[in-house]
């Protein structure tokens, strides 16, 4: 069987992967192998190493059947931006193509006509590399916008289109790296939010969502902030101990608690909102176990009337 990757491969692994099967270099052949190659599909992948295994190649129809059958819009945007990318380098396939084809076309005219002048020939071949650097710049340009749109395609793959925070996998993947000791996690929770939906509108509930998010960023502004989902905020806390670590989301909970609001459309007073927090230590825990253990405080909180940060082993009332 093929060994588990042990890092992930980029665009050349891919390229290779593809050339090795003799597949087309097309964005469904790209995807497939990117995500084999470098997705958490645990499915695709073992089914892919038992068509591969013992070096047989993989085959379009193999592909078509065994590529998973969801397409996303960012995947529809890859597609777009990778035809794109072939276009350039097919164009400057063909502009060193043609200069190359000239270029040896004119040595031969020199070589068959050694006393003939050179000046003529060396002026239009002037001309067409001239020509051919101008292609060249143009092909650079035009790299250099697909690579800014793929800039921003991987921010926003990274960030929550609402808030403008991080979103949860980005703070998955931060959570799973090498952290700064001691690490705490807090998950911070709106009290409410769904009412606020609906006695006044999702738009409203929107701002309170960037209004909490905004307060968060700043007083969690040396360490990772994210919108886990809904109304809930995910800190990842390196280089401070649980109870500084509690003490800094209880004071974040209780400045944004103490903020009168009012709804815009209207001017009348949406009133003070409250949080609800779970703060924990890392304490050497896995991943999952120590964002359970944050889910929990957070539920404790919240049973018991709200407006509360549960830390390990205390529980503070926001004022």
């Amino acid at each position: 069987m093929v060994d588990r990757r042990k890092r992930p491969q980029g665009g050349a692994d891919v390229l290779v992967f593809l050339d090795r099967h003799r597949l087309a270099h097309t964005p469904d052949h790209y995807a497939f192998a990117h995500e084999y190659l470098n997705g958490d599909n645990e499915q695709l992948r073992e089914r892919v190493d038992g068509a591969i295994d013992g070096g047989v190649r993989l085959t379009e129809e193999q592909v078509q059947e065994l590529r998973p059958a969801v397409r996303t819009g960012l995947a529809s945007e890859l597609d777009h931006i990778t035809m794109r990318v072939i276009d350039v380098v097919g164009d400057a396939m063909a502009v060193t193509s043609d200069l190359s084809r000239e270029l040896v076309t004119a040595s031969a005219a020199l070589l068959d006509e050694p006393g003939a002048s050179a000046g003529p020939l060396l002026a239009t071949m002037l001309r067409r590399a001239e020509s051919a650097e101008a292609s060249f710049a143009e092909a650079a340009a035009r790299a250099r916008q697909i690579r800014a749109e793929l800039t921003a395609l991987q921010a926003a793959g990274k960030h929550d289109p609402l808030t403008g925070l991080t979103n949860r996998t980005v703070f998955q993947e931060r959570l799973a790296g090498d952290l700064r000791s001691p690490t705490c996690v807090a998950l911070v929770d709106i009290d409410g939010l769904r009412q606020v939906n609906d006695g006044h509108s999702p738009g409203v509930g929107d701002r309170l969502l960037k209004v909490v998010a905004r307060a968060l960023a700043e007083y969690g502004r040396s360490h990772l902030v994210s919108r886990w989902d809904g109304g809930t905020f995910a800190l990842l806390i390196e280089g401070m101990d649980l109870r500084a670590a509690g003490e800094m989301v209880t004071a974040a909970c209780e400045a944004i608690g103490a903020r009168e609001l009012k709804v815009r459309e209207s001017d009348a007073p949406l009133g003070r909102i409250s949080l609800s927090a779970g703060v924990v230590a890392s304490r050497g825990r896995e991943l999952g176990a120590l964002l359970e253990a944050a889910w929990q405080q957070l539920r404790s909180a919240k049973r018991s009337g709200g407006n509360q940060v549960s830390v390990e082993g205390a529980v503070t009332v926001v004022r």
